[in-house]
């Protein structure tokens, strides 16, 4: 799909991949593709089937969920080394966001059916790799809480 040493290069250059045993890092090599998108690329729709799996690798991506009364709002932005489309390896596997690149954006993406069946066939990959999806998702969270207590402060004083 891609060539294998260039991409356990780029995964051994972000938080995600690093630290991954060699056997796991070519393993996601072999199933890996490099893209690049432009800004303003809608990767993912919230509530949407979840396709892939992305970890960002130059760039920014901006995830926005719909607001009543607000429209759109972005409650977190990822930076490089960050996963994007998680959700397509988790059940129901549809997208917990909207995803849209802030910015010229270079990934590693991989197709989400063919990681779950590697990592429902490879209880060596999913051990190492379903850890950092969690940090990957708790980090988000802990990033989306204090994203959403700064929006309602703010429109309590606004509403003053």
């Amino acid at each position: 799909m891609g060539d294998t040493a260039a991409l356990v290069a780029a995964l051994n250059a972000t938080w995600f991949g690093s630290g991954l045993p060699p056997s796991a890092q070519t393993r996601l090599a072999d199933m890996g593709r490099l893209e690049t998108y432009p800004g303003g690329r809608e990767l993912l729709t919230e509530g949407e089937v979840a396709e892939e799996v992305g970890i960002v690798l130059e760039g920014r991506i901006a995830l926005r969920t719909l607001v009543p009364e607000r429209g759109m709002v972005t409650i977190l932005t990822i930076e490089p080394g960050d996963v994007w489309g998680w959700s397509a390896i988790v059940p129901p596997y549809r997208g917990t966001s909207t995803v849209v690149t802030i910015e010229p954006v270079t990934s590693i993406v991989f197709e989400g059916a063919a990681l779950r069946i590697a990592l429902r066939e490879d209880s060596k990959l999913a051990q190492v790799l379903y850890p950092r999806i969690l940090v990957a998702v708790s980090r988000r969270l802990a990033a989306s809480r204090l994203q959403l207590l700064d929006l309602f402060a703010r429109d309590a004083t606004a509403g003053a």
